[in-house]
C-alpha cells in the first residue's frame, strides 16, 4: 500500500511538472482526478522522456520547413562570447574602412547616433544619408581601434566596444536583437 502511495505521489509531481513545462494551468478542482490513477498509468506517466533543456550558446533552432532561425528569446547575457568577439571584430574593419554602408548593414533600426542635431535615426536610408566623415570621426576611428574584442563583457544594453584606457571615449554599443547581433548606439564621448 505505501509502494502505491509513493508512485502515485511522484505521478501526481510529473504530471503536475509537465503540465507547467508546457504552460497548462490545473484548475484545483482537477487535481483530485489524478490521485485516481492506476498503478499502471502512474507508471507511464515516469516514463515521458522529459524535453530537453536549451544551453546556453544554443542560439538556432528548427522551423516547420526545416531551415534553422535564430532563437529570439537569447538576450545578451546568453551570447556566445565567441560570436561577440567575432561581431566586434566586424565592426572595427567597417570602421577602419569607414564603410557607411557596411555600417547600415550591421545596424538595428532607429537607432542612436550621439552626432550634433542627429539623436535618433528612424531609417537606413536616413543613416546613410549621414556624413561619412562625421560618423567615422578621427575620435571614433581611433578608440574603435584600440578597443580589444576579446574583452567585452555582457550588460542589459548589449556590449560597448571603445578604448576603455581613454576616459570619454567614441563607441558602438551592440546587443543581442531577435536572436543576431545589431549596433544598437553610436556614441561620441565626451
Amino acid at each position: 500500500m505505501k509502494r502505491r502511495g509513493f508512485i502515485l505521489a511522484v505521478a501526481m509531481v510529473l504530471v503536475m511538472g509537465l503540465s507547467a513545462c508546457k504552460g497548462d494551468e490545473k484548475k484545483e478542482e482537477e487535481t483530485p482526478a489524478a490521485v485516481e490513477q492506476t498503478e499502471d498509468e502512474a507508471e507511464d506517466a515516469q516514463e515521458i522522456p522529459a524535453k530537453e533543456e536549451a544551453e546556453p550558446g544554443d542560439e538556432v533552432e528548427a522551423s516547420e520547413d526545416g531551415m534553422t532561425e535564430p532563437d529570439s528569446n537569447l538576450d545578451n547575457f546568453d551570447a556566445d562570447m565567441g560570436e561577440v568577439a567575432d561581431f566586434a571584430a566586424l565592426i572595427k574593419e567597417v570602421v577602419a574602412e569607414k564603410d557607411l554602408g557596411k555600417l547600415a548593414e550591421l545596424t538595428g533600426f532607429p537607432v542612436y547616433v550621439g552626432l550634433d542635431e542627429v539623436g535618433v535615426v528612424e531609417t537606413k536610408e536616413a543613416f546613410l544619408a549621414l556624413d561619412p566623415d562625421e560618423v567615422f570621426s578621427e575620435g571614433m576611428q581611433s578608440s574603435i581601434e584600440k578597443a580589444d574584442v576579446e574583452d567585452l563583457a555582457a550588460s542589459m544594453a548589449g556590449f560597448t566596444l571603445m578604448d576603455y584606457d581613454a576616459e570619454g571615449s567614441a563607441s558602438i554599443t551592440f546587443g543581442v536583437v531577435n536572436g543576431g547581433f545589431e549596433i544598437t548606439g553610436i556614441n561620441y564621448g565626451w
